[in-house]
């Protein structure tokens, strides 16, 4: 238990477990960078987040970015809706913190809300479930167009000239509260 505070110390493990399933609303600091320099996080800025975690063994996630500005206090509006979304899958590592790869491709048959960004990236969840707590990193190389009438990205692995969305990122966020959410209670119940 060395590293945590002495809240969380004091915590059993269940309630200190970032549950298995949810959709949740984050309050995000997001910084952009260049691609080519990922270090030179350009000042964040606010915007509200729909983070989903699901699976048989709870192994996927996604992070989904709004576009709608974050106030520094307050519930998360009822109207939130993913834009453009980025989709993880866990690696191995500790449950209480568990940590996600971004993917470049999604896997066959899985559908996403929104848009959807090839990413190379991590995820990195915190609990308890209640206070929520997420760090994510990543770089992306897209170029965009349609498909029969729908929006898509299509991944280039290094940017070319013209790939409009090349840029790397950072993003510290926390859950609040959010008429639209969903926390599976029999998982960490004491901690949702």
């Amino acid at each position: 238990m060395d590293g945590y505070p002495p809240e969380k110390q004091a915590m059993s493990m269940a309630e200190r477990k970032v549950a298995e399933a949810f959709v949740v609303a984050m309050r995000a600091e997001l910084g952009d960078a260049p691609y080519g320099a990922p270090f030179d996080v350009q000042p964040a800025r606010p915007e509200w987040l729909i983070v989903s975690r699901w699976g048989l063994s709870a192994e996927y996630l996604s992070l989904s970015r709004t576009g709608i500005t974050a106030p520094t206090d307050g519930l998360a509006p009822g109207n939130l809706q993913p834009r453009e979304t980025f989709f993880g899958v866990r690696v191995a590592g500790p449950a209480l913190e568990p940590c996600f790869l971004l993917l470049r491709h999604l896997p066959p048959d899985m559908p996403v809300a929104g848009l959807f960004l090839p990413t190379d990236g991590f995820v990195r969840l915190s609990g308890p479930t209640g206070v929520l707590r997420l760090v994510a990193a990543g770089r992306q190389a897209h170029l965009r167009g349609r498909r029969n009438g729908v929006a898509l990205c299509a991944d280039v692995p290094c940017p070319p000239d013209g790939a409009d969305g090349a840029s790397a990122w950072s993003i510290n966020a926390q859950r609040r509260p959010w008429v639209g959410e969903f926390v599976e209670r029999s998982i960490g119940a004491t901690a949702a």
